[in-house]
This record gives structure tokens, C-alpha cells and sequence, in this order.
């Protein structure tokens, strides 16, 4: 698969002991090319996660709404997208 797309979304995680699920769903989604963690406060972490997709596929919008889908997620946020 060719990706021509490169995105960089904060998921807020409700229960962080799920961050290793999500981010394993979500890189069922799209390629994931970087991950980090960041403490939000209240027991709320985010991951900072740059991901790879073909646009062909759709735009950001139908990636966040698969991400939110996923058990724990509670919010999505893109960042920046970039053309590649």
C-alpha cells in the first residue's frame, strides 16, 4: 500500500492501562510511524501518534471516527496533516 498522507493526532485514552490495546487497533487502522505518551491529568493520558494512510481512503474524518470506535478512547484531535 502506498501512503501519501501523514497525520499526527493526540487520542485521549480513559484507562491507561489500555494504551498498548489502542495503539495495537489503531495500527490495524494505519500505518503508525511514531508514538508517544503524554500524562493529560485525572488519570487521562493521551498518545501523540504521527500515522501514515492514503487519502484515497478517505480524509482525517473517517480515520478519527474509526479510532474513536475503538474500547477507551474517548477523544481524538488532529494535530497537523501532511502531504508525503
Amino acid at each position: 500500500m502506498e501512503y501519501n498522507v501523514a497525520a499526527k493526532i493526540k487520542v485521549y485514552v480513559d484507562d491507561p492501562a489500555s494504551l498498548e490495546k489502542v495503539k495495537e487497533e489503531i495500527g490495524n487502522i494505519a500505518k503508525l510511524q511514531n508514538t508517544e505518551e503524554q500524562d493529560v491529568g485525572f488519570g487521562i493520558k493521551a498518545l501523540i501518534l504521527t500515522v501514515l494512510f492514503d487519502d484515497s481512503q478517505g480524509g482525517t474524518e473517517q480515520l478519527e471516527e474509526k479510532i474513536k470506535a475503538i474500547e477507551h478512547v474517548s477523544q481524538t484531535e488532529v494535530v497537523s496533516v501532511d502531504r508525503i
